[in-house]
């Protein structure tokens, strides 16, 4: 009896497997009804960090936004109030150019874990210290997601290997 009640379950699994599969379609475009009002929020803000200006920055962001890999890797998240201490101290020491060639693709999710409304950034921020006049190009990927007309999480990825070297940090291979 025990066997013939887990052949029907497993029969039964096997039969509904294509409906639980098929429930949570994901599906990705570019053209969506807030695409490009999703790119001009996130174009104010890189634009902001351009013209050196926090407040426009954080007025693009979400009460509970979260910013990671700013601070020392990917794993590393900031609020709103740590990223305009960030930038504050950052603006005092050095001028950030962003490239005026500067990339943005709009994306909506619908379903899955990723779902929502996405912009990618690709771009270059070259620093320039403002006491030396040493300038170091980061080109960079940024991607945030944006809701109700704000950026609710914003990712950085770039060399951060390019950035330390160039400010004169070396690699030592590990004592054995």
């Amino acid at each position: 009896m025990r066997t013939i009640k887990m052949t029907m379950l497993f029969m039964l699994a096997v039969l509904l497997t294509p409906f639980i599969n098929n429930a949570q379609e994901i599906s990705a475009t570019m053209d969506f009804e807030n695409a490009e009002a999703n790119v001009a929020v996130v174009s104010n803000y890189v634009n902001a960090v351009h013209n050196e200006d926090v407040e426009t920055m954080v007025a693009q962001l979400a009460d509970d936004a979260k910013i990671y890999g700013l601070s020392g890797g990917p794993t590393n998240v900031m609020n709103s109030s740590q990223l305009s201490e960030y930038y504050k101290d950052s603006f005092e020491t050095a001028t950030h150019s962003i490239d005026s060639n500067t990339s943005y693709a709009p994306i909506k999710v619908t379903g899955g874990i990723n779902e929502g409304e996405w912009v990618m950034v690709w771009t270059t921020d070259t620093i320039s210290n403002k006491k030396t006049g040493q300038e170091i190009a980061i080109p960079a990927q940024v991607t945030c997601v944006v809701k109700d007309g704000k950026i609710t999480m914003m990712a950085h990825y770039y060399d951060q290997l390019n950035v330390m070297t160039s400010m004169g940090y070396t690699l030592q291979p590990p004592t054995e």
